[in-house]
C-alpha cells in the first residue's frame, strides 16, 4: 500500500467531490420534486382502497366524501375469542378529515420529507386523517371493554355419587383495555368492517393445576376406603367412601381448595351404621312446625351416641392414611339436643322478617329442582351468629340426589346441566334476607339479565365454587320457610320463601335497582347438533342500596352495584 501523502490528499478529494455531487444530486431532485407537486393528486394515490390519483384537491375531497363518507355508519365488528361487539365508527366519534387526507397523499408544495416523499413515488396507498370526538370515544371504549370482559372461573373439586373427586376445569378470564378498543377502531375505519381486539388473560384463583394437586394430596386418599369406628363396648362401625364424599365440600381459603366436612351431613349419612351400636338412642333438636301461620314449636329430644363434632375430628387425622392406619376411638355419649325446646321458647320467632317470591315459566325441570331445594332448607334453623350455606343444606346437585337437568348461564350463553333452575331458588333466597336486613356473606348474580329478577339482586350457585351465604347477625333466632307451587303448561309456577324471626330494626328499605350504562348485544350464527337459539340480552350497570331504620331514622345504608354483560343472539344455521 502507498504511504504518498500527495496520493492520499487526492484520493480524499475524490471522496469529497464524489459526496459533494450526491449531495448536489439529491438537492436537485428534492427541489424538483417540490416544484413538480401540484395541485393534482400523485398519479397513484389511494385511500382507503379508493383511487383518487390525478384529481384535483376539490376533486379528490369530493370522491372521498362520497365513497368513504357512508362507511362511517357501517359498523366495525369487533370480537375476542367468543366476544362479538359491532360498532359504528360515526357512533364512536371517529371521522375523516377529507381535505388533510388528499393533502397527505402528495398534493400541493411542501417542503415536509415525507411529502416530498409521497411526490417522488406517485402517491401510492395513504391512510386516512382521522378525527376522534374525545368523548364519544371514550364513552364506546369503556362500554366495550365492559362488555368483553370475562371473569376467570375458578376450577372446582367434588364428590361425584361414586364417591370419586372430580375436578371441573379452571376458565380463565379476560380483560380488554379501551385503548385496544381504540386501536382497533381505528386500524379498521375506513378500510375494513372487521378487527380483533388484543385482551389480556386473567388466571382464576384456583387454577386446574391446584385442584388436582388437592385431588391427589387429600380428595383421593380420603375416600381410599373405609374407616373402622371403635366405639369401646357399643361395638363398632365403618364410616364408608360414599359416606365420607356426601358429607365434603371444597371451599376456596387463602389461595386453595380447602376440604371442608359438614357435621350435619356426616351425622345423618352415618346414623344407619351407628344404630347397630349398642346403646345408642337417636336424639332431635327443636324445630318449628309450620305452614299454618306463625310457626309451632316442636320439641327437642336429647339421644345418646357420638357427637357428630367428636366423630369429624377423630376422622380427620386419618383421611389421608392408607389401610389398617384408618382406624379411630370415639365413645359413645349422652349427647343433649344441640337446640332445645327452652332455646326455641327463649327465641323469638315474632313474625316474618324477610319475604320474596319468584315467578318461571312451565319446565318439568324447574317443577323438580325448586321443588326439591324448597324441601331442603323448609323448616331450616339458622341460630344467631350462625351462616347458612345453601351449598351445605341442599348439597350436590345431581341426578343421583334426584335432580334434572335444566338450563344454566356458562359465559353469556346457555347450557344444560344438571340441576338447572336452582339459582332461582338461590334468588329467592337471598332478596328474603336481603329484605330481612342480613349480613349478605356471599351472592353472585348472573353475568346476564333476565327480566323474571331484580337486576343485581339475584343469585347464581355452581356447587364446589359459587354459593349463596347469609349469616343471621340478629340475636334472635331465623326459622326458612319454602314453598314452591308447581307450574302447569298454562301456568307460571312460584317459590316464595319466608324468613322468621325478630328484626332489630323498624324496617330494611329496599328500592327498586336502577339501570344505566347500557350495551348493545351483537348477532351470531353457529351450527352443530350442540347449537340452542338464544335471545338477545343487553347489557347495563344496576346501583341499589338498602336502608335500616330504627326509631324512624335512617341508621345504616349498604350501596351495591352489578355490571351485567350483553349476550349475542344466537342463529342456528
Amino acid at each position: 500500500m502507498s504511504t504518498d501523502p500527495t496520493a492520499r490528499a487526492r484520493r480524499v478529494r475524490i471522496a469529497a467531490l464524489a459526496a459533494g455531487g450526491v449531495v448536489v444530486l439529491l438537492g436537485a431532485t428534492y427541489v424538483a420534486a417540490y416544484a413538480a407537486a401540484g395541485d393534482s393528486v400523485p398519479r397513484s394515490a389511494t385511500v382507503a382502497g379508493v383511487s383518487i390519483g390525478g384529481q384535483s384537491h376539490d376533486q379528490a375531497v369530493r370522491t372521498l366524501e362520497e365513497k368513504l363518507g357512508p362507511r362511517a355508519t357501517v359498523p366495525v365488528t369487533l370480537t375476542a375469542g367468543d366476544f362479538t361487539v359491532a360498532v359504528a365508527p360515526a357512533e364512536a366519534g371517529l371521522s375523516v378529515d377529507y381535505a388533510a387526507t388528499v393533502t397527505a397523499t402528495g398534493t400541493g408544495r411542501s417542503w415536509a420529507p415525507g411529502h416530498i416523499w409521497k411526490v417522488l413515488i406517485g402517491g401510492g396507498p395513504t391512510a386516512p386523517v382521522l378525527v376522534v370526538d374525545r368523548a364519544a370515544m371514550d364513552r364506546t371504549t369503556a362500554q366495550v371493554a365492559d362488555g368483553g370482559q370475562l371473569d376467570p372461573r375458578n376450577a372446582t373439586l367434588a364428590y361425584d355419587d361414586k364417591a370419586q373427586a372430580q375436578i371441573e376445569p379452571g376458565v380463565p378470564g379476560r380483560t380488554i383495555a379501551p385503548a385496544a378498543v381504540e386501536h382497533a377502531l381505528t386500524g379498521a375505519f375506513p378500510g375494513t368492517d372487521a378487527a380483533p381486539l388484543d385482551t389480556e388473560s386473567i388466571d382464576p384463583e384456583i387454577t386446574t393445576e391446584k385442584a388436582e394437586q388437592v385431588r391427589r394430596d387429600w380428595a383421593d386418599p380420603a375416600v381410599s376406603g373405609p374407616v373402622t369406628v371403635n366405639a369401646g363396648d357399643a361395638g363398632s362401625f365403618q364410616v364408608t367412601p360414599a359416606m365420607i364424599a356426601s358429607s365434603t365440600s371444597f371451599a376456596v381459603q387463602d389461595g386453595n381448595l380447602a376440604p371442608r366436612i359438614d357435621a350435619k351431613r356426616l351425622e345423618t349419612a352415618t346414623k344407619p351404621a351407628m344404630k347397630q351400636l349398642k346403646g345408642v338412642q337417636e336424639g332431635q333438636d327443636a324445630t318449628w312446625q309450620l305452614g299454618s301461620g306463625k310457626p309451632t314449636i316442636v320439641p327437642s329430644k336429647d339421644g345418646r351416641g357420638i357427637a357428630r363434632d367428636d366423630l369429624v375430628k377423630a376422622l380427620q387425622p386419618v383421611l389421608t392414611t392408607q389401610g389398617d392406619q384408618r382406624r379411630v376411638s370415639v365413645a359413645v355419649t349422652a349427647v343433649p339436643a344441640s337446640f332445645t325446646t327452652a332455646d326455641a321458647q327463649k327465641a323469638d320467632v315474632a313474625g316474618v322478617i324477610g319475604q320474596f317470591t319468584t315467578y318461571f315459566p312451565h319446565a318439568d325441570y324447574r317443577n323438580t329442582n325448586l321443588g326439591l331445594v324448597a324441601s331442603k332448607i323448609n323448616g331450616y334453623v339458622v341460630l344467631p351468629g350462625e351462616t347458612f350455606s345453601l351449598n351445605d343444606v341442599v348439597g350436590r346437585r345431581d341426578a343421583a340426589s334426584g335432580f334434572a337437568d335444566g338450563w344454566v348461564i356458562q359465559g353469556d350463553r346457555e347450557v344444560k346441566e344438571v340441576g338447572g333452575g336452582v339459582s332461582q331458588s338461590a334468588t329467592t333466597i337471598f332478596n328474603a334476607a336481603f329484605a330481612a336486613g342480613l349480613q349478605d356473606v356471599e351472592h353472585h348474580p348472573h353475568s346476564l339479565w333476565f327480566d323474571r329478577y331484580p337486576p343485581g339482586r339475584e343469585a347464581t350457585v355452581y356447587y364446589g365454587s359459587l354459593d349463596l351465604r347469609f349469616r343471621n347477625d340478629t340475636d334472635h333466632v331465623v326459622v326458612i320457610e319454602a314453598h314452591r307451587v308447581a307450574s302447569t303448561p298454562g301456568t307460571q309456577g312460584s317459590l316464595t320463601v319466608k324468613l322468621w324471626g325478630a328484626s332489630p330494626y323498624d324496617k330494611v328499605v329496599t328500592p327498586d335497582p336502577v339501570k344505566s350504562a347500557f350495551v348493545t348485544p351483537g348477532s351470531k350464527t353457529m351450527s352443530g347438533p350442540d347449537c340452542t337459539p338464544q335471545p338477545a340480552f343487553q347489557g347495563f350497570t344496576a346501583t341499589f342500596y338498602r336502608a335500616f331504620i330504627k326509631n324512624g331514622v335512617e341508621v345504616k345504608r349498604q350501596n351495591y352495584t352489578w355490571k351485567y354483560s350483553a349476550g349475542d343472539e344466537i342463529k342456528c344455521s
